[in-house]
């Protein structure tokens, strides 16, 4: 049972990678439309204040605050094609749209026959433009505008339900038969009908039992933001310690994307959770204020000072520790690059976590401790993790974003780093990078180095994926599989059939990791997509 909670929770942890991806990248346009919006920038540069420029920098930041308005149906979405098999990936996406709109729907039609609606802001506005829009007192009733529907807001976690039922309903019926009389909705067109009658019923139930969940909801989130400067260090703390699990991604977004990060009304608009907000706050030219409060749990503030900073640092101090210098300079650059300027630190981690788990344990606490540092001093940073939001969000941001104290611990994290993990790896004589026994031979040596992401591999992709499902058990032990940023995360059937050892051997991976019985990972890095697309190739 605990084995198959902890699959269940991994597969939706993945599940919200594609929408954070595609929220990271709109979120980036946005950010270069912040940047032409600036006050500051405007005044030093009159013609960044024409109306063909500020259009642009108004599209650059509408293309990010349409992912934040509309993220429960986007998660809803990425869930349902996360958690639902291969083949069946599109159904399951129609599916959660079906159910999302019921949703919506029926509980608007509740509200509007009970008497429950309470009054939005009705404007006209230049141009004849009519917007409608949310109230405070609307807020408090935990309702919402959506798709032109007065309806209750669920936020993410309605659209995580939606996408989970998707997920299941297509599983479970795409193979339905039906008596003949109603043969015409067997098969694939059932999944929808499924789905959108189970959200019919629960759009009609959401109205009355939704404001008892949502004050359970507000309460966790005084729960964490009431825990001061302990809450912040447990929050990064957490979200490294689950890395090898792969379910530091519903950790994070418990904050990033649900009240428990935070309620903030940013240009006359309510945001809910720290990702929303910052965004709304990038997004609107006129925003100054202080979001220390908001931040103090917002994964760019506590992780900039760690990948930016104290991944390439702890990598230097691989290289000073390893005796075969030129061995590891070329793994560590290539970790330290995806950490610095992608935000990305599995490579990283899988160098050492397995082999030094104490070390692992000391990286999480120096996480914890970045968050709960830049807590003490009141930050109130809006960019990411990496150093291009760092340049973009923070510095470029600068009367709305407190990014000298992120910088300040970032240096101070890059010395620390970089002198613990020499002492550690030399201490304990860890066998990273570089360390290994010299009787290795030129071909391990070589396979090593070639796994580097900035050497292109010469193995073909397609034989890496035949050995990949070869030590896997074949083709028909493999359940489901996809890909995130750097991980090929496969499900099987019968784990007996696994050859561990065999896995840890295949050409071009940086590690691998077993979550559960059922789920192994193989890291790629950053080129990870293009193994996926050559076990496609072999598997389809």
């Amino acid at each position: 049972m605990k084995k198959k909670l902890q699959s269940y929770l991994s597969m939706l942890g993945r599940s919200f990678l594609l929408a954070v991806a595609v929220m990271s990248f709109f979120v980036l346009l946005l950010t270069l439309g912040a940047v032409l919006k600036n006050p500051h920038f405007i005044e030093a540069a009159p013609f960044l204040g024409s109306i063909w420029i500020q259009f642009v920098a108004n599209a650059l930041s509408e293309s990010g605050l349409v992912v934040i308005r509309f993220m429960p149906i986007v998660f809803a979405v990425s869930i349902a094609i996360g958690m639902s098999e291969k083949g069946s990936k599109d159904l399951a996406a129609f599916s959660a749209v079906i159910g999302y709109l019921f949703m919506i729907t029926f509980s608007g039609l509740t509200m509007s026959t009970f008497g429950m609606a309470v009054p939005p802001d009705v404007l006209v506005g230049e141009n004849n433009m009519v917007s409608i829009t949310q109230t405070l007192d609307m807020r408090k009733a935990m309702q919402t505008m959506i798709l032109g529907v007065q309806t209750i807001d669920t936020g993410v976690l309605g659209g995580v339900i939606v996408g989970t039922v998707a997920a299941w309903a297509t599983k479970r019926y795409k193979s339905k038969s039906l008596p003949m009389i109603f043969s015409f909705y067997q098969g694939k067109h059932f999944p929808p009908i499924a789905t959108g009658f189970v959200f019919m019923l629960v759009g009609i139930a959401i109205p009355f039992i939704w404001p008892i969940i949502g004050g359970g909801i507000y309460s966790a989130a005084q729960i964490v933001t009431g825990a001061g400067v302990v809450g912040s260090f447990l929050f990064g703390f957490i979200e490294r310690i689950l890395i090898p699990t792969g379910l530091h991604h519903v950790w994070y977004s418990l904050a990033h994307f649900t009240p428990v990060g935070g309620v903030k009304e940013i240009c006359g608009e309510v945001y809910t959770g720290t990702k929303a907000i910052t965004t709304g706050a990038l997004g609107c030219g006129q925003f100054s204020g202080d979001l220390s409060e908001i931040t103090r749990v917002w994964l760019g503030q506590g992780a900039t000072p760690i990948k930016v900073f104290g991944v390439p640092g702890a990598l230097i101090g691989i290289y000073l520790a390893a005796k075969n210098k030129n061995r590891a300079k070329v793994i560590a650059i290539s970790a330290a690059s995806a950490s610095f300027f992608a935000g990305v630190t599995e490579p990283f981690e899988f160098l050492f976590m397995f082999l030094a788990p104490g070390l692992f344990l000391i990286h999480a606490a120096l996480t914890g401790l970045s968050f709960a540092v830049l807590d003490v001093v009141d930050a109130s940073y809006l960019g990411g993790n990496n150093i291009i939001e760092l340049v973009f969000n923070g510095f470029f941001q600068g009367h709305k974003s407190t990014w000298i104290p992120v910088t300040l611990v970032g240096i101070a994290m890059f010395f620390i780093y970089m002198f613990t993990f020499k002492w550690y790896i030399e201490k304990f004589n860890i066998m990273t990078p570089g360390r290994e026994p010299e009787e290795e031979t030129e071909d391990v040596l070589k396979a090593e180095v070639e796994a580097s992401k900035l050497i292109r591999s010469k193995t073909d992709k397609n034989e890496v994926a035949k050995s990949l499902i070869e030590h896997l058990g074949g083709k028909k032990n493999i359940k489901d599989y996809s890909n995130c940023i750097s991980r090929l995360r496969i499900f099987v059937h019968d784990p007996s059939l696994i050859n561990k050892d065999a896995l840890k051997k295949v050409p071009d991976s940086l590690g691998m990791a077993q979550p559960s019985d059922e789920e192994v990972h193989i890291v790629f890095g950053m080129k990870v997509s293009e193994y996926r697309e050559a076990v496609d190739r072999l598997l389809d």
